[in-house]
């Protein structure tokens, strides 16, 4: 038999209609009760008294008492005052009435009686009666009252305390809504289970974690309930009966747990179980597929190059401490380090996306020459490597370096655009040439350093000697950004003869550094590698100031011209240094002629275009030096109006044996006059040599022929030098 539980608002509506029906009941009835009880207790008094008066009157007038009714009531009314309310009777033995003043009562009525007893014999009666109606109307007045009572009773017992569970259910029900509200918008699963593995309490999401139904896990069922109905709609990851018991040992265990649950579909929960103090378990479900993916997604990007997808340099050092710390005895690899020649001039004259495609067509050729167990990396910009897993050097490295060769100097096809580079390869072998990653990559590093120097389009196996070298030059770095301090460096000055005139009209600064160990240095072997560490930006900026404040003394109709580095006009200040130096040294803008290269020009062609121009709208003559050695003066010539068009002295050098080479400085001539651009002959080292440039129309020469480039202090004699007095050659 089920017993049904009663609600609560009925049982308390129960309680206290029955309090109120109790008071409004038993008030007037124990009124009632009390007021009979007292009416009948004050009856039984007067009976008594009046009994014991006639008593004591008998006794006095024995024969005569039933003849003295006026007396007898006078005795009654004695004892008792007047008392309209009672009716009294007085009867003798033989039942005979005596005395009767009884008049109408209103019923009911109470009636008592007591015997007259006189000298042990009982003489008659004395009867007693009252009307209770009195009492009845107070019992009613009172009756109300209770009513009145009763309800009052019944809506404090009923209504008082239900709105106090109404309000504390309306609270409880709302913070149950809200526990509800924050269990099943989670993101995380939940489930409580007792000591029994009975479910307890489970939201939303863990419903829809494992696709189960709400009937599967309602309060009640079992851990084992679950896994079955688990098992028969979607299967588990793993035999029922293994999971169970595995389930079984954490819980039994009484410890904390936490473990990744990977599902048939795979999807990856993070599953963390917690103890309560009463034996139960709370147990955390989340889906960490996404984060999981997406961590792995970093993992992969932290690793791999952007474009190429290839592992980037700090991939490539693990392997490489990988190999180091599992190679086994005797076994051999080798790091091939290589870059592209003329790469830069595919940037600069196709545009970043081509140079792009030209990388990633690149990476496939590359790709498609390793073997199994090879890796491929791209440790930046055109720099690549590859780690070539246990070979032999003489045989496999220069086999797969002659391969690189040759598969990378094959034409690219960027969507039409024909593309040509080089590449150049430095290799070291491990445990050869290095006992770690970082030496066996910085030795193949410099391998490649002689490769580019040796030519190009070459490969170089790594020699203890490379390393002296790049020491030696370390050292000559350092030492370089000792001398600007230290003021070793200093300005040599070479005349540029005007050949109308044949007198000097100016002067080319040439940097010359004398150094306290190796005395003076030429440029040649201090500016690329000023250039390669930045350094030519302050010793340029050092060398644009001293020639101007050189050249303030000179006569006002001699300039000076200064070398500019394509790394100078990186610097976008450039044109404020010029400004400046010229300030400060209060140079005539017009005395003052910057040179730059075909190259320069090459390098960003609109940044150099923009800051030659804000440096010609100061006054300072800018000319093209060298021309003739790149591929694209022509349109330089047409994009920049150049002041002076500087010959190189590759073709002034043999004039007197080339044929092309007199064409081509008749060609440029021409083409200055055409321009209204001064041209100078450089290299002039004969008589032959000068001669050949005034009948072309040279404007000016320079070259050894007139003099070798000198310090300062010899500026004056140099001033007084004549072309047609050429001094011999030193």
């Amino acid at each position: 038999m089920t017993i049904r539980p009663i609600p609560l608002r009925t049982l308390v509506s129960a309680i206290g209609l029955s309090i109120a029906i109790v008071t409004a009941v038993t008030v007037p009835v124990a009124y009632f009760a009390i007021g009979y009880s007292s009416v009948a207790r004050v009856l039984d008094f007067k009976a008594d008294l009046d009994a014991r008066q006639v008593s004591k009157y008998i006794y006095a007038h024995e024969e005569l008492w039933q003849f003295q009714q006026v007396r007898l009531i006078d005795i009654l009314h004695l004892a008792n005052g007047e008392e309209n309310e009672v009716n009294k009777r007085v009867v003798d033995s033989a039942g005979k009435i005596v005395v009767d003043e009884r008049h109408p009562l209103a019923a009911p009525l109470i009636e008592r009686s007591r015997p007259i007893v006189v000298r042990d014999e009982i003489a008659g009666r004395v009867e007693l009666r009252a009307s209770l109606q009195p009492l009845l109307a107070e019992t009613t007045i009172v009756g109300g009252l209770s009513i009145l009572l009763g309800m009052g009773v019944f809506f404090a017992v009923r209504v008082f305390p239900l709105r106090v569970l109404d309000q504390t259910l309306g609270t409880l029900l709302r913070t149950n809504q809200r526990f509800d509200a924050a269990l099943n918008n989670m993101s995380q699963g939940l489930i409580m289970i007792d000591k029994h593995q009975r479910i307890l309490v489970c939201n939303d999401r863990l419903i829809e974690l494992y696709r189960l139904t709400p009937d599967a896990v309602k309060p009640g069922s079992t851990l084992d309930d679950v896994l079955q109905f688990r098992a028969a709609r979607d299967g588990l990851p793993g035999d029922l009966d293994r999971l169970r018991n595995t389930i079984r040992l954490q819980l039994g265990s009484g410890a904390a747990s936490t473990f990744i649950l990977e599902t048939t579909d795979g999807r990856q929960i993070s599953v963390n179980n917690r103890p309560m103090p009463n034996g139960a378990w709370v147990s955390t479900h989340e889906d960490i597929s996404e984060r999981r993916a997406a961590q792995a997604e970093i993992s992969h990007m932290a690793l791999h190059d952007a474009l190429t997808n290839l592992p980037n340099r700090r991939y490539f050092q693990q392997r490489l401490e990988q190999h180091f710390d599992r190679r086994e005895r005797d076994q051999k690899f080798a790091v091939l380090c290589f870059d592209l020649d003329r790469f830069k001039s595919v940037n600069d004259t196709l545009g970043h996306q081509f140079g792009d495609k030209l990388l990633l067509q690149m990476s496939d050729r590359v790709r498609e020459c390793l073997r199994d167990g090879d890796m491929l990396a791209r440790l930046g910009g055109d720099e690549f490597a590859i780690l070539q897993d246990s070979i032999n050097p003489l045989t496999d490295t220069s086999a797969l370096a002659a391969r690189l060769n040759e598969v990378i100097s094959a034409p690219f096809d960027l969507d039409g655009r024909q593309a040509v580079v080089g590449v150049s390869i430095g290799i070291a072998v491990a445990p050869t040439d290095a006992t770690d990653s970082h030496e066996l990559l910085k030795n193949a590093d410099l391998a490649l350093y002689r490769a580019k120097a040796d030519g190009r389009g070459t490969y170089r196996f790594f020699e203890p000697e490379m390393d002296a070298l790049m020491q030696s030059r370390r050292r000559l770095e350092l030492d370089l950004r000792n001398a600007l301090a230290s003021n070793q460096l200093e300005l040599y000055y070479q005349p540029l003869v005007n050949l109308e005139t044949d007198r000097v009209c100016g002067f080319e600064a040439l940097l010359r550094w004398k150094h306290p160990e190796h005395g003076l240095i030429e440029p040649l072997d201090f500016i690329p590698l000023a250039e390669e560490t930045a350094l030519i930006v302050p010793i340029g900026e050092w060398v644009l100031r001293t020639a101007c404040h050189e050249a303030s003394s000179w006569p006002n109709d001699i300039g000076v011209a200064v070398n500019v580095s394509a790394a100078q006009f990186k610097n976008q200040n450039l044109a404020l240094v010029v400004t400046s130096a010229l300030a400060r040294s209060g140079l005539s803008p017009r005395r003052l002629e910057l040179e730059i290269t075909e190259s320069m020009l090459l390098a960003n062609t609109q940044t150099t275009l923009a800051t030659l121009h804000q440096i010609r709208a100061l006054g300072v003559r800018i000319s093209m030096d060298d021309f003739g050695t790149g591929y694209s003066s022509l349109s330089y010539l047409r994009s920049f109006p150049f002041d002076k068009i500087k010959i190189d002295r590759s073709f002034v050098h043999n004039v007197s044996s080339d044929e092309d080479s007199k064409a081509i400085i008749r060609a440029v001539t021409g083409l200055g006059a055409s321009l209204g651009m001064i041209t100078t002959g450089e290299g002039v080292e004969t008589q032959e040599d000068l001669d050949y440039l005034r009948r072309e129309g040279c404007a000016e020469a320079q070259g050894y022929f007139f003099s070798r480039p000198q310090p300062a202090s010899e500026i004056p004699r140099m001033l007084g030098m004549r072309a047609e007095k050429p001094k011999a050659v030193a």
